[in-house]
């Protein structure tokens, strides 16, 4: 005779239990949405800033150009056109070729410290130049650092702190950036600015989704700590007492490897 299963009554579930796993669910999906939303605007801005950095300088040699081929003749062109154009072509070319620096390549998909530094410096130099701001930086010297990491996504980041300096220099006399490089058992780089000094009350909150200091969305940081933490990185930011500089924030990512140069 075979033996009778014993009936084991589902448990009732509880409502105050499946509310509080609702209200759980439905933060999840809200958080979730905040990341979607900053990564796609975050996303937006660096394409926006990738295709600024090349129209500038292209756009102004073209026009040049123009100006000089639409109103005169083959005959009326003299030796300054010439010269003109020959500079302005020149000034297409290095622009293409500084282009190419912010997407550089090597067959085992690794970069530099150094293009990673050289890519932040051509995406900020119009913006450095029309707001006067002092960029400085310390590299170490003769080695040759190496990340496996996503290049455009590392850029994204330090260009997103980079920006948020330059937006906290505003109105600050003699505005000065420093980007400066050391390294142990992981890449340790400071980026220092003058700018408006951040209460210690804020220094917690930072790097939250939709809070500024600086009057700006609010996303910029918060991307940025959020691709640090998928890189296995870390990002921090600090008070200083390092004349002339309010504040740094401190990244630390994992390196492929180390060489002399």
């Amino acid at each position: 005779m075979s033996k009778r299963k014993k009936y084991i009554p589902h448990k009732t579930l509880n409502p105050a239990n499946q509310r509080l796993r609702l209200d759980s669910l439905k933060l999840e999906l809200q958080n979730l949405g905040k990341t979607i939303d900053a990564l796609s605007k975050s996303h937006d801005n660096h394409i926006s800033y990738l295709g600024n950095f090349a129209k500038h300088d292209i756009k102004n040699s073209i026009q040049s150009m123009d100006s000089i081929l639409s109103t005169n003749t083959l005959k009326e062109l003299t030796d300054e056109h010439l010269l003109s154009l020959k500079t302005n072509l020149k000034v297409i070319r290095q622009t293409m070729e500084n282009f190419a620096e912010l997407i550089p390549y090597s067959q085992d998909e690794t970069f530099s410290i150094t293009s990673l530094i050289s890519a932040v410096e051509l995406l900020n130099r119009n913006i450095f130049f029309e707001k006067k701001i002092e960029f400085f930086k310390k590299l170490p010297q003769e080695i040759d650092v190496r990340f496996k990491l996503p290049f455009q996504s590392v850029l994204q980041m330090f260009n997103n702190i980079i920006i948020n300096a330059i937006k906290s220099c505003d109105g600050v006399e003699n505005p000065k950036i420093k980007l400066e490089v050391s390294v142990n058992q992981m890449v340790i780089i400071h980026i220092f600015d003058n700018g408006t000094r951040i209460p210690k009350d804020n220094i917690e909150k930072i790097f939250n989704f939709g809070f500024s200091t600086t009057g700006g969305s609010g996303i910029g940081l918060y991307h940025a700590k959020y691709i640090c933490d998928l890189l296995k990185g870390d990002i921090q930011v600090e008070l200083t007492d390092i004349e002339p500089f309010t504040k740094a924030f401190r990244i630390s990512l994992p390196y492929t490897h180390i060489s002399g140069i």
